[in-house]
């Protein structure tokens, strides 16, 4: 199972020639090297808390990156200290950090990264439905709990998507 896996998964969302992204957990840049492929002017931050992972990334996506569309970054997003408002999609592929137990101020963090209206996705797959059914029940409970908006669960099989937007405004609901 893996990221090769989900591959597919970028289609769900929207991806603008010029989007500004960023990739959690980005694992060998298999996702990240399929959403790039639809920048022509915009950005994807692909990060990974593993050395490996981004050694790995950073090979996958070479072109990307020497194109400027794409940076790779050995970071965990709990410790990333990017600016406000600084991206339109923020989104993991098989990342548990977002179904083992969240933790705390981690989507209050995201939210504050997403520029006002923007979305995060979560994409999951796992070996039975019923795991998948309790990821996608625990992620959207999160996420509705950090006042995310216009939530979306899809469960198909053994994978799922959840989708949500960040309230809209300067001033969103995430306690800014």
């Amino acid at each position: 199972m893996g990221a090769n896996a989900l591959l597919n998964r970028a289609e769900i969302f929207p991806v603008g020639p010029a989007d500004r992204l960023l990739e959690i957990g980005c694992g060998s840049g298999a996702t990240a090297a399929r959403v790039a492929d639809h920048l022509t002017t915009g950005h994807l931050l692909a990060i990974d808390r593993a050395a490996g992972a981004v050694r790995l990334a950073r090979e996958r996506n070479a072109a990307h990156i020497r194109s400027g569309h794409v940076e790779v970054r050995q970071l965990a997003i709990e410790e990333a200290d990017l600016p406000d408002s600084s991206f339109d999609t923020v989104f993991a592929v098989n990342v548990s950090l977002f179904w083992l137990g969240t933790p705390p101020g981690l989507l209050d963090q995201i939210g504050r990264l997403l520029a006002p209206g923007g979305t995060f996705h979560v994409f999951a797959e796992r070996p039975t439905r019923m795991a998948i059914e309790a990821i996608a029940a625990r992620a959207t409970s999160a996420l509705r709990q950090a006042h995310f908006t216009n939530i979306t669960t899809t469960v198909t099989g053994t994978r799922a998507a959840v989708s949500a937007q960040r309230p809209p405004g300067p001033s969103n609901a995430l306690g800014r």
